[in-house]
């Protein structure tokens, strides 16, 4: 083979196509007319053949390394990019894209006329790459809908947006890379990052993450092929944040999904479809390659965890080996339970979506019914509550309301409120997990009621506790069963319940700090001289009225009495009353009627 005197250099990432056509366009042929005035097979060049490639390098008088580099070898139906899997939906063909500053970047750097200077670089070609990595662009859609003859002439499909590659950089978008183009670009250089990911062929990781994004971005029934190159991107980006996780970010996204069903008036127990939408249909109905199989796994171990499924039927053309949800019907049967004790045992546990949903379609765990069956073993009613803990009844009912003792109920009708025995014990065992067992009370040790009364607490504070672990010493009475038989010191419980100490002083202690009478006070509080709250008290626990401690300082600072300054200057007090009066000196006429005479510090500093 000859080498041509007109040639063109290899670009970077530059594919053995776009050299081949800018090689052609150097020579003013196409690519195709070039290939066969030299006995080449373009279409060998585009399938990344070596020979073909080799003998193109030879024409061009270039590196076949440069060129074999960046060659996508077509295998079979399939294409192979440095080890990596790409179909051929996954390749761009009757559309080109291109960066249109990387296009002034070749122009500016080369000897070459503009429309011979840019050249294709690989990342150009893949469909779910559509930024520009290097300078953080979108890349821009120059040709489309190209016939099958015009595929891949790079350098002619390009020529008419060479011209205009000024005005296509600046109202180019700018943006980040997104995550599922960084990782692919990754992978294309031969680096592993996301372990779930990685176990995906090329092409299933890349149109795996953005059916995931669509899905997620643009709702379940998301027609794909209505999103533009710009939703591509956002799906992508979305779709790597949760196909980054494997198949927990699967999971997760299908969890989302069928809660946002559910709360919009439920599904049918196998409307599959109707709650995944497109991510259902899409790998039940299409993309039957291998390399999706992960995914269609992860998908169904989300199915089979959240719907009855049975032996009867089949997810993904294989048969469901072991049933995870029962249904009130099927619940029934296995259990011997009534169907309409069932459904109100149900909606007590609240699994029932909709009062309508008929008994069928009514879904709950396999768990769910054994814990159910077991616990209808396990009931009683309220009455005998109390007898079971051995408790009054107005101490039981304190208990219930704090959550220390939990009622269910299948209806709205309190007659069919019941407890569980096993989760009274569990309480009473709370209690009793470190009390000591003694014959009588020691001195100072009382049952819980008493020593509320004593420690001026709640019976709840008491027996929080005592759950929680707080006191150094709890008794108990081997001679009484259950609640009554708790034995507590109260002057430790109160030492534990003493509410926070007063932000001020109460009225009869700011008397003394103020050094006025009582009377005196009153009024002062009365004509609003102090900013006063309410505390309760931290042992009695009544509501207090309590003066601040700053508002006690600031009424020092800024008012005095007319008796404290007579003490101070060792004047009667009608005599320097006179004397401030002669210095114009006037009492707070706010203050008036209050029982004392008051001035303002400032006005007796001037």
């Amino acid at each position: 083979m000859s080498r041509l005197s007109l040639s063109v250099p290899v670009g970077e990432r530059e594919t053995p196509a776009s050299f081949a056509s800018r090689l052609a366009r150097r020579n003013f042929v196409a690519g195709r007319d070039l290939a066969k005035d030299f006995g080449l097979s373009f279409q060998k060049v585009v399938d990344g053949d070596a020979n073909e490639i080799r003998r193109l390098a030879e024409l061009g008088g270039v590196k076949v390394q440069l060129l074999l580099a960046n060659a996508i070898r077509k295998i079979g139906t399939a294409f192979e990019f440095r080890g990596q899997a790409i179909s051929k939906l996954g390749l761009r063909r009757a559309r080109v894209h291109v960066c249109p500053t990387c296009m002034q970047d070749d122009i500016a750097s080369s000897e070459l006329p503009p429309e011979l200077a840019p050249h294709g670089r690989f990342d150009w070609t893949i469909g779910s790459i559509r930024t520009c990595a290097k300078h953080s662009v979108a890349l821009v859609e120059v040709a489309r809908d190209l016939p099958p003859g015009h595929y891949h002439d790079f350098a002619c499909n390009v020529s008419a947006a060479v011209p205009n590659v000024d005005q296509l950089a600046a109202h180019a978008l700018r943006r980040p890379i997104s995550g599922l183009e960084k990782y692919l670009l990754s992978r294309i250089e031969g680096c592993a990052g996301q372990p779930w990911l990685d176990t995906l062929p090329f092409f299933a990781a890349a149109w795996t993450t953005e059916i995931v994004g669509a899905v997620s971005e643009f709702g379940p029934r998301v027609n794909l092929d209505l999103l533009t190159d710009d939703d591509m991107y956002k799906a992508g980006a979305a779709g790597f944040e949760i196909t980054k996780a494997g198949a927990a970010g699967i999971g997760d996204l299908m969890s989302r999904m069928k809660r946002a069903t559910a709360s919009s008036g439920g599904v049918h127990a196998t409307g599959l479809q109707a709650t995944y939408g497109r991510l259902y249909t899409v790998f039940s109905q299409g993309l039957p390659d291998a390399g999706f199989d992960p995914v269609r796994s992860a998908i169904a171990d989300h199915i089979l965890a959240n719907f009855a499924l049975g032996p009867e039927d089949r997810l993904f053309g294989k048969p469901v080996t072991a049933r995870r949800f029962h249904s009130i019907r099927t619940a029934s049967e296995a259990y011997g339970l009534h169907p309409k004790r069932l459904r109100k045992l149900i909606e007590a546990e609240n699994l029932l979506p909709d009062p309508a949903v008929k008994d069928r379609d009514v879904l709950f765990e396999v768990s769910v019914a054994d814990r159910i069956a077991r616990r209808e073993a396990d009931a009683i009613a309220l009455k005998q509550v109390e007898k079971h803990i051995n408790a009054p009844r107005q101490s039981t009912k304190m208990l219930l309301d704090a959550g220390f003792i939990r009622r269910y109920s299948t209806g709205s009708d309190a007659l069919n409120e019941f407890f569980l025995k096993s989760e009274l014990d569990v309480f009473l065992a709370s209690l009793h997990r470190k009390a000591e067992p003694v014959a009588d009370a020691r001195p100072g040790a009382y049952d819980l009621l008493a020593a509320a009364r004593r420690a001026n607490c709640s019976l709840i504070e008491l027996v929080r506790l005592i759950v929680d672990d707080r006191l150094s010493w709890v008794g108990r009475r081997t001679d009484v069963e259950g609640f009554l038989a708790i034995l507590v010191d109260p002057l430790e419980v109160r030492t534990l319940t003493k509410l926070p100490d007063l932000r001020g002083l109460t009225p009869s202690e700011a008397v003394s700090a103020l050094r006025v009478t009582s009377k005196v006070l009153a009024g002062l509080l009365k004509v609003g001289a102090f900013q006063t709250i309410v505390q309760r008290h931290p042992v009695k626990r009544n509501p207090q009225i309590v003066i601040p401690h700053e508002e006690i300082t600031r009424f020092r600072d800024e008012f005095v009495s007319l008796f404290t300054l007579a003490r101070e200057s060792g004047k009667h007090m009608p005599i320097l009353l006179r004397e401030l009066a002669a210095l114009g000196i006037r009492p707070v006429l706010e203050f008036k009627g209050v029982g004392a005479t008051f001035f303002k510090r400032d006005d007796m500093r001037s």
